[in-house]
């Protein structure tokens, strides 16, 4: 009898155990990047290190579901800023702590794999030919082993860092300054961007447009200083900035000299003419969206929803109920907010630090937007409706 009491208590206690570390090994950190496929489909994620009593567990990489509302932990050798879809498909690339990058599809399969430098921010084309990677100093380099070429070397774009790109252009940014007197966009560039001398000039940082094809520069683009983040639109025709100075801009990429200066919520649109603002078509928050907070805050993410619409994703609060509700949605070519669409901030988003910029990522084809937790491991998940102008939340994941 006594025997029989003991080995149903050893099993419960074991079988506790066992519960308590397969819990541990899928509870996740806060993200610390992201990315949605093009399909809106599947989110990789990676996340901070975990830390089980005395020990250092790793940092995961967490496949999401979007359809099966699934989450499935792939490793947990990890680093940080390294995820990142092929473009219109399921495959996506991530890098582990002996610098391999991995190219994987969501079955698991194991498509190339790579010895790297430890990066910062990678992307690659969708036909894998073009592979664009920042080393920890924000340096750039196409491709990888014996066919890595440098393309920037002549100072770091530096953190937090953003790389995109269309099928002429790629866009660096990162830690910009704004030059006394400087102009909208600088196009005669002289200055060689490789630079193997130890003493840099930091000739392309901050944010600037790169051709493709050449891998030249192409402008410097001002306006932006201290933190800043970037994205080309997915038409590839404009380029969208914001960051820690309030400034937050569009430039035509075939005209480069038309910089349209964003509205704000309680100002408008400011006119260097002038050195006014123009409130005459800005927008008024809805009486049905009044109650709900918009923060006065720096932009840490962009996020296109649809191939035209972006919104500009503010400095959130690190606990839940804080912080903004709301953000700005806007259309390219236009300086004007279209709508205000709801975030939310319970779960609160992840975008409370500059370093959180690669926790927000979206999906304009599917119109799905995707962003990571301030205080929990897991991530919210929005559906974007451009008939209505409107964001709905379909999935707190934890």
């Amino acid at each position: 009898m006594m025997r029989n009491k003991f080995i149903k208590i050893s099993i419960a206690i074991l079988l506790f155990i066992i519960s308590f570390f397969v819990y541990q090994y899928h509870r996740t950190e806060p993200v610390v990047s992201l990315a949605v496929s093009s399909d809106g489909r599947y989110v990789i994620s990676v996340h901070g290190v975990k830390e089980f009593f005395s020990f250092q567990l790793g940092q995961q990489l967490v496949l999401w579901d979007i359809e099966k509302k699934e989450k499935k932990v792939l490793a947990t050798n990890a680093e940080g800023f390294t995820t990142a879809f092929v473009p219109d498909s399921h495959e996506f690339m991530w890098q582990d702590d002996k610098n391999v990058v991995h190219i994987q599809n969501v079955n698991g399969k194991e498509i190339l794999s790579f010895h790297h430098f430890p990066v910062i921010g990678h992307i690659i084309s969708a036909d894998k030919d073009f592979y664009l990677s920042a080393n920890k100093y924000g340096q750039l380099y196409k491709g990888y082993g014996e066919n890595m070429v440098p393309i920037y070397t002549d100072g770091g774009v530096g953190m937090p860092m953003s790389l995109s790109m269309s099928k002429d252009y790629f866009l660096s940014t990162g830690n910009a300054g704004f030059p006394e007197n400087a102009p909208v966009a600088e196009t005669n560039l002289t200055a060689n961007p490789i630079n193997p001398s130890e003493s840099k000039k930091s000739s392309y940082d901050g944010v600037t447009l790169w051709d493709r094809h050449t891998l030249k520069p192409v402008a410097r683009l001002y306006g932006n200083s201290g933190k800043t983040t970037g994205l080309i639109s997915p038409d590839g025709k404009w380029v969208v900035t914001g960051g820690e100075n309030h400034a937050e801009y569009m430039w035509e990429i075939h005209n480069l000299s038309n910089r349209l200066n964003l509205a704000k919520i309680d100002r408008g649109v400011y006119q260097k003419e002038t050195g006014k603002y123009d409130k005459s078509q800005l927008l008024p928050v809805p009486n049905n969206l009044k109650d709900k907070q918009i923060a006065f805050v720096n932009t840490i993410a962009i996020a296109f929803l649809t191939e035209k619409d972006f919104i500009m994703v503010g400095e959130s609060g690190d606990k839940d109920g804080f912080g903004e509700e709301l953000v700005r949605l806007f259309t390219v070519g236009d300086p004007w907010i279209k709508a205000y669409v709801e975030i939310g901030n319970d779960p609160s988003i992840s975008t409370y630090s500059y370093g959180k910029n690669l926790s927000v990522s979206s999906s304009p084809k599917a119109h799905i937007l995707v962003t990571g937790q301030a205080t929990g491991g897991g991530i919210n998940m929005y559906k974007y409706h451009p008939d209505k102008m409107e964001l709905e939340k379909i999935w707190v994941a934890d």
